[in-house]
């Protein structure tokens, strides 16, 4: 083990004894502040004030997104309170009950409970926009108006990038489309109409395909039997041109026509 100098251990004899007390720390607090309490900034959140900033996307349960967070806020829907008088209360068309789905009842103005929602699945079942545009042949611009046709939004489930799904009720698509067409058997007849129209289109452009392939076939071959065999024109007689000195003369097997000058 190296010897110390004596200069080194005079300097180690001079430094502070750390664990020794320091002369503030007998120093105590008044009592009036003996409920401090002290915060370590290092851990403290940024709550924003109690605000959700448009760009803050942790703070949303279950790793939601901003949209997909205001999409579900947008369907809670808060059930109104109920009138001490039960006869001011909305009753169920079917059952007369209380116990009415309040979604229905906002969004298309249907009172129907939920048990009888899926009792009467023909009635107060949901259908997709493509549904209503193959089905009852209604429109876009028919199927966008809030008025005429009422509908609910909900979530693509084949992928979150696609648009919104829109649901209409039912009996309400089937009441206009017999307005529409002029009841069932009127929607019937358009329905045949347009499936025969579409099948005479289908036919006719299978016809005009076939004829181009017939019309490039017989191109095709006649093209190779001229390239197999070498032709020999047929002339047929001279044909005299009317107040001229022109004669034409054309091939028996070809149709080629040539002129000759008659002296």
């Amino acid at each position: 083990m190296p010897t110390l100098q004596p200069e080194q251990l005079a300097r180690i004899q001079n430094l502070r004894d750390a664990s020794k007390k320091r002369p503030y720390d007998s120093i105590k607090p008044a009592k009036k502040f003996t409920n401090y309490i002290e915060y370590d900034f290092s851990k403290i959140r940024d709550s924003k004030g109690g605000f959700m900033p448009d760009d803050d996307t942790t703070q949303l349960p279950n790793g939601m997104t901003l949209e997909e967070w205001k999409q579900k806020q947008q369907r809670i829907v808060i059930e109104p309170q109920r009138a001490i008088n039960p006869d001011d209360n909305p009753k169920c068309f079917e059952c007369e009950s209380f116990d009415i789905d309040f979604e229905f009842f906002k969004v298309f103005r249907c009172r129907v409970c939920r048990a009888c929602k899926a009792k009467f699945p023909e009635k107060y079942s949901l259908l997709t926009k493509t549904e209503c545009r193959e089905d009852y042949l209604l429109t876009d611009p028919e199927l966008r108006d809030e008025e005429l046709m009422p509908h609910l939004e909900r979530p693509n489930p084949h992928k979150t990038t696609y648009n919104n799904m829109m649901l209409y009720l039912r009996y309400q698509v089937e009441d206009f489309a017999f307005k529409k067409w002029g009841g069932e058997e009127g929607l019937d007849k358009e329905f045949e109409r347009r499936v025969a129209l579409r099948k005479q289109k289908k036919d006719r452009k299978f016809a005009d395909k076939l004829k181009e392939m017939r019309k490039r076939t017989r191109t095709e071959t006649w093209n190779k039997r001229l390239d197999r065999v070498e032709h020999r024109h047929t002339w047929g007689p001279l044909a005299q041109v009317a107040n001229k000195d022109i004669a034409t003369r054309k091939c028996t097997e070809c149709g080629m026509e040539t002129e000759e000058i008659v002296f």
